[in-house]
C-alpha cells in the first residue's frame, strides 16, 4: 500500500536534487506533494523477520533521495515558505523513521535550527501557513525532538525555542506548547547547568506574570509546572534550585536567584506538592539572625498560609508553629510583618484551631510594649472583626476597644487609630443589624460606651468634639433614625454612673457652646449698629473736635486716626484743621504723620493742598 507513495517520494527527491536552479514555484509544488505523501505513510515498524527487514531497507532506499536533497540544498533556502515546507518534511521523515534518526549527525543541528526558526512565525495567526506551523509544533512535540536536541548538545537551540514559545503563545493555543515543554522535562537527561537554564525560562515567565495573571506566557508556565509536578526530573530540579537560592545564593549564577520567594509562591499556587522538600529551609529562614531575612520569610509563609485552596497550616504544622513565634519576635518590624499577614490567613481559614491561634497571637500584640506594634494590632483586630462580625470572638473586640485609652508613652497615634477603626467596626455592625443578618449585641454596643469615656481623657483631641463623634461619625450616614434609636436604647441599658456623667458632660458642653454662640451673635449685632451710625455722631461737633486737637493730649493719635476714618462723613473747615495736620506730618511721629496724611485726604480733594504739603516736606 505504501509502495506508490514511496515511489513518488523517491521521484520527487531525485527531481529536487538534479534540477539546476529550480524556481520557487517548482520547489513549493514538489515539497507540498512530498508533505502530503509523507503524512499518509505510517511509522516504520521494528522488523521482526527477514522479510520485514528487507521492506525496511526498501523504504530507507526510497526516502534517501528526498533526505539527501533536503540536507544538501534546501535547509538553507532563503525563502520563508520553502523553509517551512522543508521543516514539515523533515519532521514527517523523523516520524516515519522513528525511533531511528533519519539524518546524519552532521546535519542534525542544522535541521533543528531550521525547525526552531520556523516557530518564530507562530505569532502571525493571520498567516495562511499558521495551521501548518501548529501541525509542525504538534509533530515535534509528539516526537520529543527536544530530548534529541539535548542529547546532541543543542542546549542553545532548546533555550531559543523555549523563549520563542513564551513570546508567541496565545491564550487559545497553549496546549501544543504545554505538550512540547512537558516532553522536554519528562525523562530529562542533560547537565545540571542546562537543566537550570531551561527551568529559568519557565520560572521567569511564571513570576513575570505576577502583574498580569491572565497573560498567555504566565498561563503556559503555570500549566507546565502543573503538568510536570509528578515528574521526578522537574520536581527535584525545582527543589534543588530553590534550596540553592536559600542556602547558597551568593555562589549561584542565576538572574532569578533574588526572586526565589516569588518563585516559591507561584510554584505553590500551581503545584504545592513540589515544595515538600523546600519547607524545612523556610523554617530555617524564620529563625535566621538577619532581620530582613526573617521579614521576607514571614511575608512569604503568611501568603502560603493564606492560600485558600490548601490547608498549609495543617500539613506543615512545624512551619505554622514557627510562624506564630514571629508574633513575639525581638524585632519590632518582624512582629509588625507577622501581624500584617494574620488578617489574610484568618479570612482564608476562619475556622479551626489555626484561626484561634492567630486570633490569640493578635490579642497578645494589643499589649505590646511598642506603640507601632499595638497600632498595627488594632488595625488587624478591627479588620478581622469586620471580615466576619458573627464569628469574631468578643474578647478580641473588647481588647481592641481598650486601646481607645492607651496609657503608654507616645500612644496618641494608637488611640487615634483605634477610635477610627472601632467606629468602622461599629458602623458595619449597625448595617448588618439593619439588614437583619445580626441582632443587637452587648459586646458591640460597648464600643460607643468606651468611646464616650474619652471625654475624661485630657490627651484626646476628640474629647472636646465628642458630641460630633456621636452625632456625625458613629452611625452609617444612611442608617434610619429608628435603627439609631434601637442602638441608643440598648447602649443606655449598659451605662454605668461614669457613662451617665460623661453623657451629661457632653450635653453640658453642647449647651455652653450654644449659649456662648448666642452671646457672640448678640454682640456682633450691636457692633454692626455702632459701626453703621458712628460717623454721623461727629456731625455738629467739628468745633469741639478741633479745640480738643489743639490741646496736648495722649489721645491725639487716636483723634487723628478717627479723622482719617470718618473725615468723609463730617464737615471740617480745611483751613482751620490743616495747620495742625501739617505740623503732625512734619514734627510728629511716624504713626502721626501716616494718619495725618490719611486725614487730609479724607477731608479734602483739592490738589493744591497736597502739592503744598509735598513742597514743604521735600
Amino acid at each position: 500500500m505504501d509502495e506508490p507513495l514511496l515511489q513518488r517520494l523517491s521521484e520527487l527527491g531525485i527531481q529536487l536534487a538534479h534540477r539546476t536552479r529550480p524556481n520557487k514555484d517548482f520547489i513549493v509544488k514538489s515539497l507540498r506533494e512530498a508533505v502530503n505523501a509523507l503524512c499518509k505513510l505510517e511509522q516504520s515498524p521494528q522488523p521482526q523477520n527477514a522479510k520485514e527487514a528487507q521492506a525496511a531497507q526498501k523504504r530507507e532506499a526510497a526516502l534517501k533521495p528526498l533526505v539527501d536533497s533536503l540536507c544538501c540544498g534546501l535547509l538553507r533556502h532563503p525563502d520563508k515558505d520553502v523553509r517551512l515546507l522543508v521543516a514539515i518534511c523533515v519532521t514527517e521523515i523523523f516520524r516515519v523513521k522513528a525511533p531511528e534518526p533519519p539524518f546524519e549527525d552532521k546535519y542534525l543541528r542544522e535541521v533543528f535550527k531550521l525547525i526552531v526558526n520556523s516557530f518564530a512565525d507562530l505569532a502571525d495567526i493571520a498567516s495562511p501557513y499558521f495551521s501548518k506551523r501548529v501541525k509542525l509544533l504538534d509533530t515535534v512535540a509528539q516526537l520529543r525532538c527536544c530530548v534529541i536536541m539535548l542529547e546532541i548538545d543543542c542546549v542553545d537551540l532548546v533555550l531559543e525555542m523555549f523563549n520563542i514559545f513564551f513570546s508567541v503563545v496565545r491564550l487559545r493555543s497553549t496546549f501544543p506548547f504545554i505538550l512540547f515543554l512537558l516532553g522536554c522535562f519528562i525523562g530529562l537527561h542533560c547537565t545540571e547547568e542546562a537543566s537550570q537554564q531551561l527551568l529559568e525560562v519557565i520560572l521567569r515567565n511564571l513570576i513575570k506574570g505576577k502583574k498580569d495573571a491572565t497573560s498567555a506566557a504566565y498561563q503556559l508556565a503555570a500549566s507546565v509546572i502543573k503538568s510536570c509536578a509528578e515528574e521526578d526530573a522537574l520536581n527535584s530540579l525545582v527543589c534543588r534550585y530553590l534550596i540553592s537560592c536559600i542556602h547558597a545564593r551568593d555562589a549561584m549564577v542565576s538572574e532569578l536567584k533574588e526572586s526565589y520567594h516569588e518563585i516559591i509562591f507561584k510554584v505553590f499556587q500551581c503545584a504545592p506538592q513540589m515544595l515538600v522538600a523546600v519547607i524545612p529551609s523556610l523554617i530555617e529562614e524564620l529563625l535566621a539572625d538577619q532581620v530582613d531575612v526573617r521579614i521576607k520569610s514571614v511575608n512569604l509563609v503568611g501568603k502560603l498560609f493564606a492560600f485558600s485552596e490548601e490547608l498549609v497550616a495543617q500539613k506543615y504544622h512545624d512551619l505554622f508553629v514557627e510562624f506564630l513565634e514571629r508574633f513575639s519576635d525581638k524585632s519590632v518590624d518582624v512582629r509588625i510583618s507577622a501581624l500584617q499577614c494574620s488578617k489574610a490567613i484568618y479570612v482564608a481559614k476562619p475556622y479551626g484551631t489555626e484561626s484561634d491561634e492567630i486570633i490569640s497571637a493578635v490579642e497578645d500584640r494589643l499589649l505590646d510594649f511598642d506603640d507601632r506594634v499595638r497600632m498595627q494590632a488594632v488595625l488587624v483586630a478591627c479588620d478581622i472583626s469586620r471580615s466576619n462580625l458573627k464569628l469574631v470572638p468578643s474578647k478580641l473586640i473588647s481588647q481592641a476597644t481598650e486601646r481607645l485609652r492607651d496609657k503608654k508613652a507616645c500612644a496618641i497615634s494608637v488611640r487615634k487609630r483605634a477610635l477610627k477603626k472601632m467606629i468602622e467596626v461599629y458602623q458595619d455592625y449597625c448595617t448588618e443589624c439593619w439588614k437583619g443578618s445580626m441582632t443587637i449585641s452587648d459586646h458591640f454596643e460597648k464600643i460607643p460606651c468606651k468611646i464616650m469615656l474619652l471625654c475624661y481623657d485630657k490627651d484626646c483631641k476628640e474629647s472636646q468634639n465628642m458630641e460630633f463623634v456621636f452625632a456625625d461619625d458613629l452611625f452609617p450616614e444612611n442608617l434610619p433614625v429608628e435603627e439609631r434609636t434601637k442602638h441608643w436604647m440598648h447602649m443606655f441599658s449598659l451605662f454605668s454612673s461614669q457613662h451617665e456623667k460623661a453623657l451629661l458632660t457632653i450635653l453640658t458642653q453642647k449647651r455652653r457652646l450654644q449659649n456662648e454662640m448666642k452671646n457672640y451673635l448678640a454682640m456682633r449685632k450691636k457692633l454692626k449698629v455702632i459701626v453703621r451710625i458712628f460717623p454721623t455722631m461727629l456731625k455738629g461737633l467739628e468745633m469741639q473736635f478741633q479745640m480738643l486737637l489743639e490741646q496736648k493730649s495722649p489721645v491725639n493719635d487716636k483723634l487723628i486716626e478717627i479723622i482719617a476714618k470718618a473725615g468723609a462723613h463730617v464737615s471740617f473747615n480745611i483751613s482751620d484743621i490743616y495747620p495742625f495736620l501739617k505740623k503732625m506730618c512734619l514734627d510728629g511721629t511716624r504713626t502721626q504723620a501716616k494718619f495725618s496724611v490719611s486725614a487730609i485726604a479724607a477731608i479734602t480733594t483739592e490738589q493744591s493742598v497736597f502739592l503744598n504739603l509735598y513742597e514743604v516736606i521735600l
